[in-house]
Formats: structure tokens, sequence, C-alpha cells
């Protein structure tokens, strides 16, 4: 597993934010904080594809 430091005051925003929302623990939270961003870019890049592709086909200007 790999470690990634952060502050000291944002570990602990993301400690009380974890305990809020009802995660067993701030790596849980950051794992679903970064796999949901990933999702996102990935999303945007596929759309991205589209849409070129469109484009290519005279679809859309």
């Amino acid at each position: 597993m790999a470690k990634v430091t952060i502050k000291d005051s944002l570990y602990e925003r993301a400690m009380a934010a974890a305990a809020k929302a009802g995660y067993s623990s701030v790596d849980e939270l950051i794992e679903t904080a970064i796999e949901n961003e990933l999702k996102k870019t990935e999303r945007d890049a596929d759309d991205q594809l589209v849409e070129d592709q469109l484009r290519g086909l005279g679809y859309i200007e």
C-alpha cells in the first residue's frame, strides 16, 4: 500500500468529514474521493473523444 503525506490541518478536516459521512476511516474517504475524481477525469476524456469523432464525421462543427 502506498502512503501519501498531507498537511495535518487537512488530515484533521478529513477525519471530521469521514466521521460525519459514515466512513470507517480517513483512508476510506480519501480512496473514495480519488476514485470519484479519476472517474470524472476519465469520463471527461471519453466525452472529448466522442466529440472529436462526431466532429470528424461532420455531425457537429
